[in-house]
């Protein structure tokens, strides 16, 4: 199950309001949660009151169990090599008091490579993806996520919006959507504008696909 804490966050218009924030996002439990990284998303918060977002530099695991993909998200892609080392080393270190005891008598099979642990550049060819990867910024997991899925499974999205400043009318707009996005487990993000209101739906291109028929079928 992937987590999540709760920050308290003040906009620059003042309004004060909660943001769930993930440190470890399991994509085996919460497959919507890959196209909201996928999407540039993930710990990034929305106020409820002007739509002004920003993104949570924190840390955060990803696990994708069915592409043996794990990897430890640095946010800042900018980190400076010094801070780059020091990570790295912190991470080797843990890894070998949770898991060395246990490789002792562990068969090969188990096979965790500390000394495989290494920053994965944005021109970096994933040839076969190690028990644990470090990367510094989103894109770079991106990029790493897009290397083990199909074309079907990679990022798609669709917009519906409306122009209509009817609470009412928005209200459904959202309903709707957020019904499409629960049967096909795709995810929600609003826009809510003085003139527009765009719900977007993220989630694969197949997942996406559907939802266009649905969509056409219904009109």
């Amino acid at each position: 199950m992937s987590r999540s804490i709760n920050q308290t966050l003040t906009c620059p218009c003042g309004q004060v309001f909660d943001s769930s924030i993930y440190d470890y996002v399991n994509v085996a439990k919460d497959p919507q949660l890959q196209y909201t990284v996928l999407a540039g998303l993930l710990n990034v918060s929305t106020c409820p009151s002007c739509g002004r977002r920003a993104a949570t530099a924190h840390p955060f695991i990803y696990s994708d169990p069915s592409h043996n993909l794990l990897a430890y998200v640095h946010p800042r892609s900018d980190a400076p090599e010094e801070a780059r080392l020091m990570i790295l080393e912190k991470l080797r270190n843990t890894y070998v008091n949770i898991v060395g005891e246990a490789e002792e008598h562990a068969d090969e099979e188990a096979g965790v490579d500390i000394s495989s642990i290494e920053p994965t550049g944005l021109n970096t060819r994933v040839m076969e993806t190690p028990p644990l990867q470090v990367v510094f910024g989103v894109d770079q997991l991106q990029e790493l996520i897009n290397a083990v899925l199909s074309q079907d499974e990679r990022l798609g999205k669709i917009a519906l919006s409306t122009h209509s400043r009817d609470e009412a009318e928005r209200a459904q707009l959202h309903t709707i959507a957020r019904k499409l996005a629960l049967e096909m487990q795709c995810q929600v993000e609003a826009e809510d504008l003085s003139d527009e209101y765009t719900v977007w739906l993220f989630g694969s291109r197949r997942q996406i696909g559907a939802i266009m028929r649905e969509l056409a079928a219904r009109s």
